[in-house]
């Protein structure tokens, strides 16, 4: 195994960081965007995220490059493994940037998460108003006897029972 200078592993962590930054960002964007409803906003977010996540991955692709250059497993073990090789100070400083990351990531999931929910919510509403412009009802559907639904027009009043 080489154990690469501790400079090289932090500018892997920097870039990376840098790139989840920049997606942080443009999730954020998108979320205000969906909250206002802006939709020129929203359409000009869709591309940025799509880099920014191409980015991301990229950096990611790099770090586990650099891992399995440096004869280590290309995945979470295979760093902390790489980090267990430096002195105290140094595999501390490395372990907080790595904890720092992957929190960081797991931030960026959670608001796409909630900005899907955002969108998943804002299309429910227009298609119940799209529903009610075009003359559909947006009532719940009732069951008869036999368990058939029947919505409203299928239904008789009182007085033709």
């Amino acid at each position: 195994m080489s154990v690469p200078a501790i400079s090289e592993l932090n500018d892997v962590f920097e870039r990376e960081q840098s790139t989840l930054q920049q997606l942080q960002a443009v999730l954020e964007a998108e979320s205000s965007a969906l909250l206002d409803r802006d939709i020129l906003a929203i359409e000009g977010t869709a591309q940025r995220k799509v880099n920014a996540l191409t980015a991301y991955q990229k950096q990611v692709n790099k770090r586990l490059s650099f891992l399995v250059e440096h004869d280590f497993e290309g995945s979470e073990q295979g760093l902390l493994a790489l980090i267990a090789t430096y002195e105290e100070p140094n595999q501390q400083q490395l372990t907080d940037q790595w904890h720092t990351l992957k929190q960081g990531f797991e931030d960026v999931i959670a608001q796409n998460e909630r900005n899907g929910i955002v969108i998943y919510h804002n299309q429910q509403r227009n298609r119940n108003l799209l529903n009610i412009l075009h003359g559909s009802k947006n009532e719940p559907n009732l069951y008869n006897g036999s368990g058939a639904a029947q919505g409203q027009s299928q239904r008789q009043s009182l007085g033709e029972a």
